[in-house]
């Protein structure tokens, strides 16, 4: 052995205690950090909450009395959601509250959100005091629901904490809810104690979902003697004063019975061995360091409630195959659920991913680079990639180069980029394709807003080319194709002289001068709005500046009264179209991008109860009021986030 000094010795020990007084701080510091923001939230009896993780999604948790309604799992067999939900319209999932040998309803909850995700609803009942928290740990396949109660009064409380559970169909959900035909059974689950499993069957079984209640006795009905399974599962405690009790009820799910009662099992497992705190904790240190700050916590309540919806709804694991894949939304409450859209994925969803969850990012970005890949561009598809909606879209072409180009801008990831330059080709010759040689200019079949147009040169789709094509000359100059890059380059120029000589022109009623058209056909003209694709985004993606005269002219004309959707004399009014007569959530966001529009957007923004917060298809411009088709909306929920946050964001979180 060698010799060590005295002197180094003593410098040794110091350092060994100035690590231990810093990793001391440092569990301090990470304690301090391990609760959880606790958001409260203005919500009405009719109001849903989601939350849910990358296996299941909970879209509509009922506000009014903490009942699960439906749950849905992604699959790639059924090219969308299956969708489990109770008896003839009742919850799937029914909390329930007994004092004192009586059933009291569980009306009048108050709730927060933990880190904007983790809902938790309060209620005191004759002395006694209820906590509901609903979990989807990130990575289980399986949710749960916290059922806490305490005892405020003088007096013992015997308590009786329950759920009662129904299964009245299963649905495949793409756009519209089909219900399956099978055979609904429960039973015991195999191999798991206190649990049941809900299996349906065909020839074999091809879905199934398990409910777990440690602590609890469960009775379980299966047709005739009921229509539908069900299960009702609770337990009684004698509660001292002061005194506090707790069950647990999680929802499993699976491809087979197995499968679904071991997601219950494992589970169960680390609730046991850490504890529901600690697990409710760690989900939302998961979401707290996928949030940002305005500084402003109104702004702040929106913008991270919308970062994690799209997060967590437009995107998701299929249960049969374990892929990631991208849809509209995976709640079935939106009219167009479960789908995947080039342009709501890449142009909407990927900004906000990008801002909050880069390697997430990456992960979405391969998917439509490779899975989605052979008909980008193509109007809509099933999230395996088949066609859905026919129809060619400029829009939707071009959007994966836009995303894959502001990704390796932030993160430098040359190794994603090389590894993917077969599908940037693929990309840029389906882009080359619709160009014209007659007006310089690139055809598309259908707008931004999914309408036919008959004149085939959209302004907002050739300026978003224009950008695309600036971004494959950078990426070719990355993948050290200079060649190449500079051909881009050059096309990219060309588009723009092309677009400012065929796409502005003075016969707009009422305008002060040329404007910007929507369409043309180099002969004819049309002037109007198109909301997801708005002329704004012009000055917002750099085409022209925000002091351009013609663009200045443009913003006026289409703020006007002679622009018959500027709603431009509403409270709460935006341009809009005939497609969409109202003021639209993109339409929010882009002018929360200008200097001119932002403080009527931050209006709009802080005025709307959304739909409990979650960015819908856009509002009422006279009172505010959520437009109804267009709730829970994943992707547009990304777009709004993100711009809150390139608009408003300051110094990040610490992660």
């Amino acid at each position: 052995m060698h010799h060590i000094p005295a002197w180094f010795r003593a410098h040794r020990f110091l350092c060994a205690r100035v690590a231990a007084i810093s990793l001391a701080l440092s569990i301090g510091i990470l304690s301090s950090l391990a609760a959880p923001r606790r958001i409260p939230l203005s919500l009405g009896p009719d109001d849903v909450l989601p939350t849910g993780n990358e296996w299941v999604s909970l879209p509509d948790i009922r506000a009014g009395d903490g009942a699960l309604t439906t749950f849905n799992v992604l699959s790639m067999h059924s090219r969308g959601l299956l969708e489990v939900r109770g008896e003839d319209g009742a919850p799937v999932v029914q909390p329930y509250l007994g004092i004192d040998g009586k059933d009291l309803p569980l009306h009048g909850l108050s709730w927060e959100v933990l880190e904007y995700w983790i809902p938790e609803g309060h209620l005191v009942k004759n002395g006694v005091e209820l906590t509901l928290t609903y979990c989807a740990p990130p990575g289980s396949r399986a949710a749960f629901l916290r059922m806490k109660v305490s005892n405020r009064r003088a007096s013992r409380a015997t308590v009786t904490l329950g759920v009662r559970a129904s299964w009245g169909g299963l649905s495949r959900v793409t756009y519209n809810p089909v219900e399956l035909r099978g055979e609904r059974i429960a039973g015991p689950a195999p191999w798991v104690d206190s649990a049941e499993v809900f299996s349906y069957v065909t020839s074999d079984t091809q879905f199934a979902w398990s409910l777990g209640h440690p602590g609890s006795t469960a009775q379980t009905s299966v047709p005739p003697t009921t229509p539908v399974p069900t299960v009702e599962a609770g337990r009684a405690v004698d509660l001292p004063p002061g005194a506090s009790a707790e069950s647990l009820f999680i929802l499993g799910l699976g491809i087979e019975e197995f499968s679904a009662s071991h997601a219950v099992r494992a589970l169960r497992e680390i609730l046991e061995r850490k504890g529901a705190d600690a697990v409710i904790e760690d989900a939302a240190g998961w979401c707290h360091a996928r949030t940002r700050t305005t500084g402003q916590a109104d702004l702040d309540l929106l913008m991270n409630r919308n970062f994690l919806f799209t997060e967590l709804y437009a995107w998701g694991k299929t249960i049969d195959t374990e892929q990631l894949v991208g849809v509209t939304s995976r709640s079935p409450r939106y009219y167009v659920s479960a789908a995947y859209w080039d342009r709501d994925a890449m142009l909407w969803s990927f900004p906000g991913l990008l801002d909050i969850d880069p390697p997430m990012a990456a992960e979405a970005l391969d998917y439509a680079l490779t899975t989605q890949l052979r008909n980008t561009g193509t109007h809509s598809r099933f999230i395996d990639g088949i066609v859905l909606e026919d129809g060619f879209q400029l829009d939707e072409a071009v959007a994966p180069v836009i995303a894959l180009a502001s990704y390796v801008r932030k993160t430098r990831d040359t190794v994603f980029l090389t590894r993917h330059q077969d599908a940037i080709a693929i990309l840029r010759d389906r882009i080359l394709s619709r160009f014209d040689p007659e007006t310089g200019l690139y055809s598309s079949l259908q707008d931004s807003q999914d309408e036919f147009q008959i004149l085939p040169f959209l302004t907002y789709d050739n300026a978003l080319t224009w950008r695309a094509l600036l971004d494959l000359s950078e990426l070719l100059s990355d993948l050290k194709d200079p060649q190449s890059a500079k051909l881009m380059q050059d096309k990219a120029a060309a588009l723009r002289d092309a677009i400012l000589a065929h796409c502005v022109a003075r016969d707009a009623p009422g305008a002060d001068g040329p404007i910007f058209v929507s369409a043309t056909d180099r002969n004819k003209s049309i002037f109007t709005e198109i909301p997801p694709g708005s002329l704004l985004k012009l000055a917002t993606m750099g085409f022209v500046s925000e002091s351009d005269p013609v663009f200045a002219r443009t913003y006026r004309w289409l703020h006007s009264e002679n622009y018959k959707y500027s709603y431009a004399d509403q409270p709460y009014g935006f341009p809009g179209s005939y497609r969409l007569p109202f003021t639209t959530s993109w339409s929010v966001a882009d002018h929360l991008l200008l200097a001119a529009g932002r403080a009527q957007a931050l209006k709009v923004l802080r005025a709307s109860d959304w739909d409990g917060g979650i960015i819908t298809e856009g509002v009422d411009p006279s009172t505010g009021r959520m437009d109804q088709a267009g709730r829970a909306f994943a992707t547009a929920a990304g777009y709004t986030a993100h711009a809150i946050c390139q608009s408003m964001c300051v110094a990040e979180q610490p992660r």
